[in-house]
Order: C-alpha cells, then structure tokens, then sequence
C-alpha cells in the first residue's frame, strides 16, 4: 500500500500493540497505528479521526469488545473491524461474527492479521463501489422520472449536481443552457450565488472562460488551473475571489448535433480528471439533454395535442410500471410491450452487449404486442459480431442508429438487410442503452412501413430505452449482491464446520461409550465393531469438514441419493447404541436441488444429534415423503422432550435448523413438550428458489 493506514487499536497492552505493528510491517502495510483502551477515548478516537481499520481486543479491564464493536457500527459501519484477542473462543467467534464483525485472529498467530487486513479492506472498498453505483443509479432514475413527469429543468439541473457532487465530495458542478449567443443559468445548487449572477449571461466565444468556450468550440474545455490559464484572463480575479482553481466544461450536444448548453465541474484546488470524472460527465450531459430536448420538445408539441397527450400517458405508464412491478423481467417486457403500441411498431428486440468482446445477446423479443422465442436464424445470432456491419457507428456517436428505408440504406450489411426485407421490414430504430456512459446494449425497434421517423417519436424511444437500462443494469446489480453474499458466507465457514463435526463426532462418543460398556461386559469384539465404527464416523466428520470450507458438496450425497444417504447417516450413526431408529420412504423420489437435498440432510443430522446428546431418546423415526408438490422431512424422537419458546439450540441448534430451512425456502416445524419427546418437519416446494 502506497499510504499509511489509520488504524484504532483498543488495547490495554502497549506491548501488543507493537507486536501488531511489527505484524503489519512484515505483511508489507504501512500503518499509523492509535491506542485507546477506554470507551470515552475509544469514541472520542471514532468522532475525531478518519479511519481505515478497527482492531480490538475481546476483553480489557474497563471495556470490551463486543461494546466496542456496538459502539463502531453507530459511529463508523464502514469502517472493518476486527478482533484481535487471545481469549476467543469459537462459541465467542461465532457470536461476534454475526454481531458484525469482520473477522478475528488469535494473538498466537498474527501471521493470519495480515491476509485477514488485506481481504477486509477489499471487501470494504467492493462494498462502496456497490454502494456508489447504487446510489447513482438511484439518482438516475430519480432524475429520469423528474424529467417524465415534467418537472422544471432548474429543479432537475440542482438534482443532477447534486447527484453528481455526492459521487465527487470535492466537486462543484454546474449547468449552463445556450440563449442566442450567451449562457444563462441553468442550476448550481453549490456555486455562489454572486458567482452564479456573474456569469448569467457568458458570451460564448474562443477566450470566454471554460464554458464559454466550450459552447463555441462544441467540444470539452478541460482547464486545469485557472489562474494561468489564458482562456481565464477575463474572468480569472472573480474566478479565484471564490476559490475556485480548476473548471472542466463539456458542451451538451443535442440529437440534431446543435450546442444546447455546457455541464461544468469546479474544483478548489488546480487539477486534471480522472476516468471517474469523464463518466459522471458523460453521465450528466446525456441527462441534461434528454431534459433540455424534451422540454423543448413539448414546447415544440403544443401544436398537436393529440401528440403531446401520447408523449405524457407513454412516460406515466412506465412509471406506474416501474413501481407496481417489482419483477425487473416483468418491468422490461412491458417497456418493451409500451414501445410497440406507442411508436406502432411491429418488433421490439432487446440486446445487451457483452463489453469484453462486443458480442450481443439477444434478451428479449416481443412482436405484435406479444413477447415470443427469439429467431435462431437471425444473422446477429448466427455470428454475434456481424452487428458491427450495420451498427458500430452507435458505438462512436453514442445516439441512435435511424435507418427510414432498409432497402436503400447503404449501411445495412448484405445479411442484415435481406433477413429484414424477408421479413416485410421497411424500416427500423436502434436505439442504445448507457450506464456510466458506456453502451451497454440497444433497443430494435422494426416497423413494416417506410417513411422517415420523426424527432419526437426518436425521443420517445430514448427516454424508454433509458428505463428498461435501469431495470436491466438493476437486475445485474442484484445479481452481483448475491454473488458477494454468497463469496460472504464460503469464506465464514464456521458455523457449517461447527455442525458438521457437532453431529459427526456426537456419533463417535456414542460408539466409544458403547465400547466401554462392551468391555466391562467382557465383550471385546463388540467393543471393537464400536471403535472401527468411531474411527469411519471420524474420519467421515474431518472429510466433510474439508469440504464443507471448500463449499463442496457432502460426500454423502456424491455417492448416494438424498434417501439413502439420510438412511446411511441415520443408521451408521445409531448402530450399537440404546437409540432404536426406524427410515421409512414414502412416494416415488423426486429430482431436488443440491441445495435441498444439502440443507435437509443436515436438518435430519442435527435433529439426530439432539436426540442422542440430549434427549436421550430409545426411539428414532424419520420419515421421507415425496408428494405431488413438495418434498416432507419428518423426524420424531420420543425423549425427554424441552419447551420450544425457550430453547436456542445452544446458539446453534434449532436457530442452525432454522437458517438451513430459509436459506432452500423451505418451512420448518418444531413441536416438543417435557417428557413427550420431539417432532421436527421440514417441507420444501419443487423448484423452491434457494437464498444464496
């Protein structure tokens, strides 16, 4: 790391602090390391310092770790914490892992600290980058449905900056629209006002400030310090008056290639930007035109009603789409349902783009109102390049690809244009999707008439093309969530571990208790069928133990069905003991979901162990029924039995039941008394989506 970490370290021991730092060095991370060992200096340390990391201990004379760590997720959630303790248990570890923390390391091995620092910031810093990007695409979508309903562009332009100034902490944003030859205010929400009035009114010319000549050269100014810029010299004392240093100023083009205004980013220091800040731009001027356009559009439109009516109910229904559908699939299709009855088209076809190789997937299809199966012999199917032949210029001019005649448009590769023509095709609208200023995809939109396709029926498409890239870019921002959580839970394996050897070695001390009794009875053979029987359920508990931190499936149910695996552990784990078990399988087996199969057979393994270790039942009955619409796990016991309400399962048990039966959608019940034993049944549905 090229910069010292700022890290709070609650020890009441200076001499492992040092040993920490000393760790750290090793590790190649560069740390300023500040020690506090009481609450008051510990959030003082919280309200005062920017930090990176929290290392604590578990347990200090006056305060604790787990206080601490309440304490931190009030004050700084982001911040990682970890335990770095010589007293934490495994129960403890557990405990404070589900409280929040983000990992711990035992003193006796701070060689762990390292790797264990180095993955809590990666997965700090993966966590902003979500939450950055969600938060824009929520700002985008706030400001998309601004402009559909028709809010004033000074309220939209103040969002906009806003917006873009939460992304960049440091930056100062601003919207300038053209008027005639000058620029009026358009918003600045965080600019003086005096600033603000001063420049009301720029000219637009080759030496007007950043703006200024921006607007007239039709391209981005990019001024890094203004006070030596020459394109400043008018403006510079009223520039610097308010410390401001740099101004970038990026021209916002319309659809007709016209300057409709600029979109600037002030900053109080002089510097250049970053990839970061060219897409917030590129963001942000295709927002401020989709506003301007359609404001002036409708201005345009007032003539014919009948048109403006349309444009207004087309842009209210994908909102009320957008929020009584929760479903992103459901919302997309209907979009692309509402562009085909609004610009009477004939086919609408949704491709996504794949940025690592350019290719297209074609996602949706809907044709005469209905969504159909994608045609197998279209020519972007066929070869997935081969729409570079007829639309890379999308790529470039980042606008739509209007083609009014497929026959005579010289653009339209050889291929292309004859699968179209056979298909009665007379003309067509492509129209392209950006999140972050990149293309991400485009929008067909085919009609069987000719005849040249109006602006405002261009900007209809768009402004709907910008809602089902919402929903789509949604859909793979909830698809990367569940991917981290899923990477979240396979590096804590713990709890899994925990279960796995619980129950496993619960067998091996019931074989090695009937082996004494077998050799006080002078029984010396059977007592070593029980050992042999120990060492296999051992050597079978370490196994899955492995696999279980590898996240593989059990061993189990590799070499079994998901009942004769149930059968084997349930009778191999019995056998010998006072504990009677009986396996009954009802119904024709149906294919489950590993998943399933995996979460019922631990359920079936725990409530096995519970019997033997503390229900001190004779009797064991589990019953597998495979039903019409679901799959039945039943598992009786008839021990002593506990009262539900008050039973945790020693923080693992029932609650481990619990989470195993959500995690396949699947209901669990739990029914028990004092001395009338207990009844566990778990159901789950075919085809019961898992929660990863």
């Amino acid at each position: 790391m090229n910069f010292p970490l700022q890290v709070l370290h609650l020890e009441d021991d200076a001499r492992d602090t040092e040993l920490v730092q000393a760790a750290l060095e090793g590790e190649g991370i560069q740390s300023e390391l500040t020690r506090v060992e009481r609450e008051q200096d510990f959030l003082a340390a919280l309200k005062r310092e920017r930090l990176d990391l929290i290392l604590a201990d578990y347990t200090l004379p006056s305060f604790d770790g787990l206080s601490a760590l309440r304490i931190a997720q009030q004050h700084s959630p982001d911040v990682p914490f970890i335990f770095v303790s010589g007293t934490l248990g495994e129960d403890v570890a557990i405990e404070a892992l589900k409280t929040g923390a983000t990992d711990y390391v035992l003193k006796t091995r701070l060689a762990r600290l390292g790797p264990a620092i180095n993955r809590a910031l990666r997965e700090a810093r993966e966590r902003a980058d979500r939450k950055r990007a969600e938060a824009l695409l929520a700002g985008e979508r706030r400001i998309l449905e601004m402009i559909a309903k028709g809010d004033l562009l000074p309220a939209i332009f103040d969002t906009l900056c806003q917006l873009v100034e939460e992304q960049l902490p440091n930056v100062i944003s601003s919207v300038l629209l053209v008027e005639g030859d000058r620029l009026r205010h358009g918003g600045a929400p965080s600019l003086p006002k005096s600033y603000n009035g001063a420049i009301d009114g720029l000219v637009i010319g080759p030496s007007e400030g950043s703006c200024g000549t921006a607007a007239y050269r039709g391209e981005s100014v990019i001024v890094s310090d203004i006070a030596t810029d020459p394109l400043w010299a008018k403006y510079r004392d009223l520039a610097l008056s308010h410390s401001l240093r740099a101004c970038w100023s990026t021209p916002i083009i319309s659809s007709a290639n016209k300057v409709l205004g600029t979109f600037a980013m002030y900053y109080r220091e002089p510097r250049s930007p970053t990839s970061q800040d060219f897409g917030l731009i590129e963001l942000a001027t295709h927002l401020v035109r989709i506003a301007v356009e359609r404001d002036r559009a409708e201005e345009a439109l007032r003539t014919s009603e009948q048109l403006a009516r349309s444009h207004v109910e087309v842009m209210m229904r994908s909102l009320d789409v957008l929020a009584t559908e929760a479903a992103p699939e459901k919302f997309i299709a209907e979009m692309l349902r509402t562009i085909g009855q609004h610009l009477h088209a004939r086919g609408v076809l949704l491709w996504l783009r794949n940025q690592k190789d350019d290719s297209l997937r074609l996602h949706l299809v809907i044709e005469d109102d209905q969504q159909v199966a994608p045609d197998p012999q279209h020519p972007f199917l066929k070869d997935p390049q081969a729409w570079k032949r007829s639309l890379q210029e999308m790529l470039f001019t980042k606008g739509p690809v209007v083609c009014d005649d497929i026959e005579q448009d010289s653009r339209i590769g050889a291929e292309f244009r004859e699968y179209l023509m056979n298909r009665g095709r007379k003309k067509f609208l492509a129209i392209p999707m950006f999140v972050l200023g990149e293309v991400r995809g485009f929008i067909g939109i085919q009609h069987d008439e000719r005849g040249a396709y109006r602006p405002e029926e261009i900007e209809l498409a768009q402004a709907l093309a910008h809602h089902v890239m919402l929903a789509t870019h949604g859909a793979e921002l909830g698809e990367q969530r569940r991917h981290a959580v899923v990477l979240e839970e396979r590096t804590r394996m713990a709890r899994d571990i925990h279960d796995t050897l619980a129950q496993g070695f619960t067998g091996v001390i019931i074989q090695l208790d009937t082996s004494v009794e077998a050799l006080r009875d002078e029984e010396p053979e059977a007592a070593a069928k029980h050992i042999g029987r120990a060492r296999e359920l051992a050597r079978e508990s370490l196994t899955e133990a492995r696999r279980s931190v590898h996240a593989l499936r059990p061993q189990a149910l590799e070499k079994a069905t998901f009942a004769d695996a149930l059968r084997a552990i349930i009778t191999n784990t019995t056998a010998g003991t006072s504990l009677h078990s009986d396996f009954q399988l009802k119904g024709e087996p149906h294919e489950l979901q590993p998943a399933v199969e995996e979460n019922l057979l631990h359920i079936g393994q725990e409530a096995l162990s519970n019997a033997l270790k503390h229900a001190f039942a004779t009797k064991f009955r589990a019953r597998l029924s495979f039903d019409s619409d679901a799959v039945r796990l039943e598992l009786r016991d008839n021990g002593k039995g506990f009262v539900v309400d008050s039973a945790n399962g020693g923080g693992i048990g029932l609650i481990g039941m619990r989470e195993r039966a959500q995690q396949i959608g699947a209901t669990l019940a739990v029914t028990s008394k004092p001395g009338r034993g207990t009844k566990v049944i778990a159901v789950s549905s075919y085809q019961q989506p898992v929660t990863k």
